[in-house]
């Protein structure tokens, strides 16, 4: 009989698939030594978080590498994780509200002073981050343009810049409107 160990949290990086560029997004998410995953869609997203609540107790610390804009994150086109629904959005896609109601429901949940990074682009103009920071009771970092990596000797040196400022979110109210243009990931 095996006992299974349960810790009290888990720090996880997220590699976006399904909208190009998976190679980069995993190889930043593994240059972080936490745990990866790889949703396609906004509802994998949710299930691996509540898979890893479940086996954790807790998700302490995230960091998304992905293909973004205001709405939300894009993963497999029309699929991702975004603020509400649009038009165009397949069965798949999943919203702050449904991460919302998973909190509330226990299934997923987020440690005391949580905090989840986003490295893509374009993401404070319509709100995300502030409503995701409000979803997780915890803290949120965007940036409110465009985002790239630092390359210094032919490598990623862990530090993305934004063309325009990071912003810091928490509990659902904007606390730091400027972070400067460097952020780093690893």
């Amino acid at each position: 009989m095996t006992n299974s160990v349960r810790t009290s949290f888990v720090d996880l990086a997220v590699s976006a698939q399904g909208y190009g560029d998976e190679p980069a997004f995993d190889h930043r998410a593994h240059m972080t030594r936490t745990t990866v995953v790889k949703p396609h869609n906004g509802k994998e997203l949710l299930e691996m978080l509540a898979a890893y609540t479940r086996t954790h107790g807790s998700v302490r610390y995230v960091r998304i590498f992905s293909h973004a804009y205001p709405r939300g994150v894009i993963m497999t086109n029309m699929s991702g994780f975004y603020h509400s629904p649009g038009s165009d959005d397949t069965p798949l896609a999943a919203y702050i509200p449904d991460l919302e109601k998973v909190v509330a429901a226990g299934e997923v949940v987020f440690a005391r002073n949580c905090a989840v990074h986003l490295f893509g682009c374009n993401l404070t103009s319509e709100g995300f981050p502030l409503k995701l920071s409000a979803a997780i009771g915890g803290t949120v970092v965007a940036a409110t343009a465009g985002v790239y990596p630092e390359i210094a000797g032919g490598r990623e040196t862990g530090v993305f810049i934004a063309t325009t400022r990071w912003q810091k979110f928490v509990n659902g109210r904007l606390v730091v409107p400027n972070l400067g243009t460097r952020w780093r990931a690893w």
